[in-house]
């Protein structure tokens, strides 16, 4: 999913403020479903889980080792934590990264790296719930009316033939009007405004509301 010097993170705490670190939303999502969703893809990528909480985990990765024959050898691994926050519309994952060194002594170091990697978390985070909602269609889980996955979160923005912009986030921004009782119209959301990192989408309901919503990388919420 994303690299930080040589490693390849496949997926990637306790008590972490959804503004300060990477997050984003799993809909439908329960802790529990989240929490075992991200071991499952961490286990495939070849990472380590020591810790497993109700709604935390950690992942751990060596990035370095002096003597990769001896396990009591000083090494340098890198730590993700995740929280798993239930919310409304599903499950908020949030990630803490740290480097750690690891003497023969049994002594260990820790700096926090969670702002240097920001984006690359983030990289990691989009790629889960991408992987996520697959799942979640594949099951049949939480399936409203037909497909409206016209703009995945790894696609350029395009356009209806002969109407209005969709947006990379499109689907997301109907997801998050969903889950706040919004029955959509076939004309789904309509883009209003986009940046290199966020949409603004007006969606119209069935019963005559037009709920705006705000999508930062695939994450939305309302906007007045």
């Amino acid at each position: 999913m994303f690299r930080i010097g040589p490693i390849a993170f496949g997926f990637l705490a306790i008590g972490i403020a959804a503004a300060s670190v990477p997050g984003v939303l799993l809909f439908g999502a329960t802790p529990e479903q989240a929490r075992d969703f991200a071991i499952e893809s961490a286990y495939r990528r070849g990472w380590n889980v020591p810790e497993v909480g109700a709604r935390t985990a950690g992942f751990e990765q060596v990035l370095e080792e002096s003597d990769p024959d001896d396990p009591l050898g000083a090494r340098n691994v890198i730590h993700i934590s995740a929280s798993f926050v239930e919310e409304t519309a599903g499950t908020r994952v949030l990630l803490r990264a740290r480097e750690v060194r690891k003497s023969a002594t049994g002594e260990e170091w820790s700096t926090d790296v969670t702002e240097r990697y920001a984006e690359n978390l983030g990289n990691a985070l989009s790629s889960l719930r991408r992987k996520w909602d697959e799942h979640r269609e594949a099951a049949g889980v939480g399936a409203r009316g037909p497909d409206r996955s016209r703009a995945p979160i790894s696609d350029p923005p395009d356009r209806r033939a002969g109407s209005e912009p969709v947006g990379t986030w499109a689907y997301y921004a109907e997801r998050y009007a969903e889950s706040r009782g919004c029955a959509l119209t076939d004309a789904g959301s309509v883009l209003e405004a986009s940046g290199p990192e966020w949409e603004q989408h007006r969606v119209t309901c069935r019963d005559g509301r037009s709920l705006r919503v705000y999508c930062r990388l695939g994450d939305c919420t309302a906007r007045e």
